[in-house]
């Protein structure tokens, strides 16, 4: 029976996030670059069953430092701060865009859209930028007003009497081939750039609707810490926390801490705590697991001694008194008609799907050295004991229960009398760092596809070890709960980048018979413009008629907020 022994207490967020004091810093503050962020949004108003998607540019006085941080954080709050999503984007040239499907079960109301950087969190002014996202759910009974809340007026207009201009700006021209479209109708867009330096620009095209919102209350603003710098993530995301015993909870120097992002590619890390008891990972590889391991190395007797802090990109925000939305009366048919054409629309889903952009995963980090025994090309033993005696010729177990302990022969110190082989070997089991043997030794080898021996010595980290023994499962994600001295954090990770569903309808196919509600035609987030360029793009209308505005917006090349757009209209057959 395996004897499952808690090592830990995880206190997830009760540590500011990956922040130094800076009176602990041995550099000036000041020599790093203020971030300015900017959010672009779909639309001004959502309703739930639709998709809020974003956009996240991160801009400095300096064109060079495009790519300084590597991550943004971007989150939806409710008024009370409670958060609804938090995404983790990666950067790529200072910009990055995320999307996020709004559920039944969020009530009418007005929420917060935050974005920045762990960086950028140090700017007073244009570190933190916030949009108001008042979202509308049409599959909710609306709640009682009480007097407490501040009321926002969702007024409508009739679009169809209202004569858009098309606006040209300085920077970029809009034109298309013709100004009026019918239903699933082939609309092109040339696009002429004014400028003549190179800039990122958003591109969406969206039916403008008939709600309009008037609301005048004060921007919420972030919680900060006085005295504390908030650290770039300029290498890669930065996860850190703080290793304190459990006696006094005092911070602990020179404590080794392993972290392990599990998958078939695994991640695998190791620091030291600095004098503060603080550690810190530096992860610039992509991954997709959303759960992690973190361990304290030490040996069995002395593990219940410690406690580790995890730290926290959260930021908080002030709470904002709760908004009641009123709704003009004139809305109520365009709701009742939007909600029955999303609820048509989601039912064919599986049809329309946007598809994920396969991420770059990088290589273990001992790559192919070594020697991998593949236990199903040898006799299968009832117990990894017998099967490292019969099977593994580079490594052995010594001793039996808490004594026991697994070593490398290595081929160029036959008799084992180099300082080296006194030292022990890496044991990864899937990634995860292997403190006690009984719970490799005492693991199903049914259960196990390869060991690999690396019998070198081996330096990772902080740390020199005689050679490495890596295993690895079947099923590649052996859990954690199988394991003693083990505990698993959330660590969500960065979201994936899509291609957007857009159809076409250029002959006979699969999406002919399949109804076509969609009101956000296209959404480019990444659109390169230079040295007035001309592009052309094109999409195809659905089968909602209706006004349409094509929208470029984004920043310049000297990071200043620009916006063209131009409209069009749909009409029915």
């Amino acid at each position: 029976m395996k004897k499952l022994i808690p090592t830990f207490v995880f206190l997830i967020g009760s540590v500011v996030s990956a922040q130094v004091s800076k009176h602990g810093l041995k550099t000036d503050v000041d020599i790093f670059p203020e971030e300015q962020i900017a959010l672009f949004l779909n639309s001004k108003i959502l309703l739930a069953g639709e998709s809020l998607q974003y956009k996240i540019t991160v801009s400095h006085q300096s064109s060079d430092l495009k790519d300084f941080s590597k991550l943004a954080y971007v989150s939806l709050r409710n008024p009370l701060d409670s958060i609804i999503f938090t995404h983790k984007l990666r950067l790529t040239n200072g910009s990055a865009a995320g999307d996020f499907f709004i559920p039944a079960e969020l009530h009418t109301g007005i929420y917060t859209l935050i974005g920045y950087t762990n960086l950028s969190r140090n700017a007073t002014a244009k570190g933190v930028e916030q949009k108001t996202v008042p979202i509308i759910n049409t599959f909710q009974a609306s709640r009682s007003q009480r007097k407490a809340m501040d009321t926002v007026k969702v007024d409508f207009i009739d679009t169809g009497a209202i004569i858009f201009p098309s606006e040209q700006g300085e920077v970029i021209n809009i034109e298309t081939n013709q100004q009026e479209y019918g239903l699933r109708d082939r609309v092109e867009i040339n696009i002429e750039s004014l400028q003549k330096e190179t800039a990122n620009f958003l591109l969406s095209v969206r039916k403008v609707s008939p709600a309009e919102t008037e609301y005048n209350f004060q921007i919420r603003k972030s919680k900060s810490a006085a005295g504390i710098f908030y650290l770039p993530e300029v290498r890669g995301e930065i996860i850190s926390g703080t290793v304190m015993t459990t006696v006094d909870s005092l911070p602990i120097a020179d404590k080794e801490v392993s972290l392990t992002i599990p998958g078939k590619d695994f991640i695998f890390k190791m620091a030291k705590t600095n004098r503060d008891g603080k550690f810190i990972f530096s992860v610039n590889e992509n991954y997709i697991s959303d759960k992690s391991i973190v361990q304290v190395v030490e040996t069995v007797e002395n593990r219940n001694n410690y406690i580790l802090l995890m730290d926290n990109k959260d930021i908080s925000l002030h709470n904002s008194p709760e908004v009641y939305l009123k709704l003009d009366a004139g809305l109520k048919s365009w709701l009742q008609e939007r909600s029955v054409q999303i609820q048509v629309d989601n039912a064919y889903y599986e049809n329309k799907k946007d598809s994920l952009i396969p991420i770059v995963r990088h290589p273990v980090f001992y790559g192919n050295l070594g020697v991998v025994y593949n236990l199903d090309d040898y006799t299968r033993f009832p117990t990894v004991r017998e099967t490292f005696i019969e099977v593994i010729k580079l490594a052995a177990i010594r001793g039996s229960g808490k004594k026991s302990r697994f070593l490398v022969y290595n081929e160029y110190d036959p008799k084992g009398v180099a300082q080296f082989n006194k030292i022990p070997p890496l044991v990864l089991m899937d990634g995860i760092l292997i403190q006690n043997s009984e719970d490799l030794i005492d693991f199903n080898p049914m259960e196990i596809k390869s060991i690999r021996i690396i019998n070198t010595p081996y330096r990772y980290g902080p740390e020199l070890y005689s050679g490495i023994i890596a295993v690895e499962t079947v099923k590649t994600g052996v859990s954690p709960s199988n394991l003693s001295f083990i505990n698993e954090i959330d660590l969500s990770s960065p979201i994936q980048e899509k291609k957007y569903f857009s159809p076409k309808y250029t002959s006979p196919n699969s999406l002919e018979r399949i109804p076509d509600f969609r009101v956000q035609l296209l959404w480019e987030p990444e659109l390169i413009l230079s040295g007035k360029e001309k592009i052309s793009t094109s999409l195809y209308t659905s089968d909602v008629p209706g006004v349409y505005k094509i929208s470029i917006e984004g920043l310049n090349a000297d990071g200043i907020r620009v916006q063209t757009h131009k409209y069009f209209s749909v009409i029915a057959n």
